[in-house]
């Protein structure tokens, strides 16, 4: 059986140390469940087929060039919009200052709103990297696991067969010890 792995929002803010412009009531509650994360530019336009509310919506200089050029209460109307399909968080890079409507309508529908110093790509890859890691099935094994020339070796089999002792003599060997005992491995790819 493969769980659906997921990680805190909080958890997420401290590793990538974002700034906080306002959080949600559930802010400490709130999980990450999907991989990707969405650059809703289309959706600023008024296009949200097969838009995906899940994932963490990112914020560039683009999105937010587009936001300023529009009068405030179109602006208003498009954040109201954007946040009424209640997504995770809104993540703002560049360190770019959220337009007042932006931090209203986040406020009407309880959505955390983030900054981060980072140029957009950077920290949409970054991120991306951590939640493919993060959410990434995986089962554990019993076992000892192995680097033998730069290949993973996986010794499995019953109790007090000789699986550490197999490997104390390929570490004699020059060989490189990853994990005894329980292994768990990940499907990050």
């Amino acid at each position: 059986m493969i769980d659906t792995y997921s990680v805190k929002l909080s958890t997420l803010v401290k590793e990538f140390n974002l700034e906080i412009a306002f959080a949600s009531t559930d802010y400490e509650s709130i999980r990450l469940t999907v991989e990707d994360v969405a650059r809703p530019g289309l959706q600023l336009a008024g296009y949200f087929d097969h838009y995906e509310p899940m994932r963490l919506q990112v914020l560039g200089n683009v999105e937010m060039s587009y936001m300023e050029r529009l009068e405030p209460k179109k602006r208003a109307a498009t954040f109201d919009r954007l946040f009424s399909y209640k997504f995770p968080a809104l993540l703002i890079a560049r360190n770019i200052e959220p337009h007042p409507e932006c931090l209203e309508m986040a406020k009407k529908h309880n959505v955390t709103v983030l900054r981060s110093r980072e140029r957009t790509s950077t920290i949409v890859s970054t991120i991306i990297t951590y939640l493919k890691s993060a959410l990434a099935p995986r089962i554990t094994r019993h076992g000892v696991l192995m680097e033998v020339y730069g290949e993973g070796i996986l010794l499995m089999g019953d109790s007090g067969i000789g699986k550490s002792e197999a490997a104390v003599e390929l570490l004699k060997r020059g060989h490189r010890l990853i994990a005894d005992d329980a292994v768990e491995i990940k499907r990050v790819n």
